[in-house]
């Protein structure tokens, strides 16, 4: 007999489902394709490459489709499409949504700032490992299930925009808890943002316990979030020649 007792609480958490990026319908069928055949297709399907970034195993390239605005993550590894994902305009150069709709500018002005950061973190998981006892009215062994809070790593990216004195940032899948706020559409709204000439500082609300806290460092570029999933990496913009800062 296998026994497994679960609180309702994590239950609940094991079987939410998150919010973040989603996958182009137009693009859905490649997931899990072969790297040179996927892109043979994203080409004939009017998208052209613009920028690419390799995070630990992962290859991370941005493909802008002009005729529809839309700028696409391919998550490669192994040879293969790990993951497709819409993504802002930005990442591939083009109109960001915030500029699109700002009442106060139509593009990007000395006040505001997008960066794209890559790196990885550590989440909270759950793990069930198979344990046996004696059981001594049948005299024999059985198996039940140990369920134990562990931690497990994850390659991801980030992105920040700025304007003024406010600000949002987008996740991806590895930040976003099952039990979260929603977003919009994979987009939080920092809270408490400093933006200093060295240091940017925010936080954001993914749930009433779980308040992330960001710290960018303007000359090396290095961001960390801290929450119930950590973060670590490399935050960039473009050109950085003649500046002492990187943004």
């Amino acid at each position: 007999m296998r026994t497994l007792k679960l609180p309702i609480c994590l239950a609940i958490a094991l079987t939410s489902t998150p919010v973040f990026a989603e996958t182009p319908p137009d693009v859905a069928d490649l997931v899990d394709a072969r790297g040179a055949g996927g892109e043979t297709q994203l080409l004939s399907r009017g998208y052209e490459v613009r920028d690419s970034n390799t995070v630990g195993d992962r290859r991370f390239t941005f493909w802008w489709k002009a005729k529809t605005s839309q700028c696409i993550s391919v998550a490669t590894v192994d040879g293969r499409y790990a993951s497709i994902q819409s993504v802002p305009a930005a990442n591939c150069g083009g109109q960001s949504e915030s500029n699109s709709r700002s009442p106060t500018s139509t593009s990007r002005d000395a006040q505001s700032l997008v960066l794209v950061c890559y790196g990885a973190g550590t989440r909270p998981t759950v793990k069930s490992d198979p344990t046996y006892s004696w059981d001594k009215d049948d005299h024999k062994w059985k198996t039940s299930e140990n369920i134990h809070s562990s931690t497990e790593g994850f390659n991801g990216d980030v992105q920040i925009e700025l304007y003024g004195d406010h600000g949002r940032i987008h996740l991806s899948q590895g930040l976003v808890p099952p039990i979260n706020s929603g977003g919009d559409h994979g987009w939080w709204e920092l809270d408490n943002l400093v933006v200093g000439p060295d240091l940017i500082t925010a936080g954001y609300r993914l749930n009433g316990m779980n308040k992330p806290k960001i710290h960018v460092d303007r000359r090396t570029g290095q961001i960390t979030i801290q929450g119930a999933s950590n973060f670590a990496g490399q935050c960039d913009i473009g050109n950085f020649a003649g500046s002492q800062r990187r943004f």
